[in-house]
């Protein structure tokens, strides 16, 4: 049987290609590692097909401007590519790399995308599951954002800010139609939007 372990304490993410399975770790927010560091690094890994126990080594490296909250890793924007990684980080930025670039050593050279998008930490993030291009972040004050990778990171909201949630602690699409999202709140409230209405279709209300 093969045993591997990343010894990390890190928010994971699975890359899109199955024939050479890559795992990203980034650096959890809120945590302490033995060393006391208060950097944050995405650090991608991967998976050997060896019989061999052991502790993998990190393949490739990238820094991060804080620490994550969520990471998201998409499927492949385009034919042959591995895709994009998107990090939701306890300061509100909303970072994206190409790990194609972090495995060939260019760290700086791997940021497709950063921007101060939200407020507070970012509780949600989710790439769509049809279309691999589309994006979910959704943060303090009921902040939900959608964002087009392909079209120069533009991003819109789902339609009017909802009253319903406060800080959004979660989100995601819908796995069979493809333009509908759900975001849940610290409030206790679940929120359902229509993205092609732009509205909040449905409201569930839980105790907490």
């Amino acid at each position: 049987m093969v045993y591997q372990y990343i010894e990390r304490t890190a928010i994971p993410a699975w890359g899109p290609q199955q024939s050479e399975p890559l795992l990203a770790a980034g650096t959890v927010a809120g945590a302490m590692d033995a060393t006391f560091s208060n950097t944050s690094s995405l650090e991608l890994f991967r998976l050997s097909t060896s019989e061999d126990t052991a502790a993998l080594e990190a393949v490739g490296k990238a820094t991060a401007s804080a620490r994550f909250q969520r990471l998201a890793w998409s499927g492949k924007v385009e034919s042959g590519s591995l895709g994009v990684l998107a990090g939701g980080l306890e300061n509100g930025d909303i970072t994206v790399w190409d790990p194609a670039k972090i495995l060939s050593g260019e760290d700086e050279a791997a940021v497709l995308h950063s921007s101060a998008a939200h407020t507070g930490a970012v509780g949600g993030l989710e790439f769509n599951p049809f279309q691999a291009n589309l994006m979910a972040s959704g943060a303090g004050n009921g902040e939900v954002f959608i964002w087009d990778i392909v079209s120069e990171f533009k991003s819109y909201s789902p339609g009017a800010r909802s009253q319903r949630i406060e800080n959004v602690t979660d989100l995601s699409w819908n796995n069979q139609v493809q333009h509908i999202l759900a975001t849940a709140s610290d409030t206790g409230a679940l929120v359902v939007w229509d993205l092609r209405s732009r509205r909040e279709v449905i409201a569930l209300n839980g105790p907490g």
